[in-house]
């Protein structure tokens, strides 16, 4: 089965054979053309095995397809739980955004660096790659809004959703009191007790249809 098969558009089909992509792993194969439906999934497979650009990809196209989103107003949200892995997946992002006809903009948010140059780096972003602490700050900064976000990610879904049952009394509170951050911690903490590996792409606006694919 081809990456053609899978629902994707042809500007980013032709980014795929341009960077040598011939066949798409079995998660992807799974996972994308539920997300370009706009399903909700949870993704289960080992690392290397493709899960990144399996929701990479159909993000792309979807948000390819929306309007314009206001300033500071993300439209689709993956959290991860390292400053590596922030890193590495917004890399994935750029690596085909680039080649798409309408511009996108991504940008990765993680703690262990000075928050003020990642302030200024957030006008205009519309795919926000984010560690929960660091999220937690910059929303209480006013320095991002998540009132827009139509598709959240948890990427190494059990680690965030740990962090997310763990948190301080304090920043709880904070959660309690904000619309925007209990929507982050109200998917399925139960997860935190799965296995490590997986992916959970949810739909903020939709019910919940999840598939797990081994």
């Amino acid at each position: 089965m081809p990456f053609s098969s899978l629902g994707l558009s042809f500007h980013l089909q032709k980014a795929l054979a341009d960077q040598n992509y011939t066949l798409p792993y079995p998660i992807q194969k799974q996972a994308i053309p539920l997300i370009v439906k706009g399903h909700d999934i949870l993704g289960i497979a080992q690392t290397g095995s493709g899960k990144t650009l399996s929701f990479v990809l159909p993000i792309l196209q979807l948000v390819q397809t929306r309007p314009l989103a206001k300033n500071r107003h993300v439209m689709a949200l993956v959290l991860v739980p390292t400053r590596e892995l922030a890193v590495q997946v917004a890399e994935v992002f750029k690596q085909f955004e680039s080649q798409l006809p309408q511009e996108i903009k991504t940008f990765a948010v993680y703690g262990g660096v000075s928050i003020n140059p990642q302030m200024k780096h957030l006008r205009g972003v519309e795919i926000l790659v984010a560690t929960p602490g660091r999220l937690l700050e910059l929303v209480a900064s006013h320095a991002i809004y998540l009132h827009d976000v139509e598709i959240l990610v948890l990427d190494e879904a059990d680690k965030i959703t740990a962090y997310l049952l763990v948190m301080s009394d304090e920043v709880r509170r904070d959660v309690d009191n904000n619309r925007e951050l209990g929507q982050l911690g109200s998917l399925d903490g139960k997860k935190a007790q799965t296995q490590p590996t997986h992916t959970a792409v949810h739909f903020m606006a939709k019910p919940r249809h999840q598939y797990r694919y081994q």
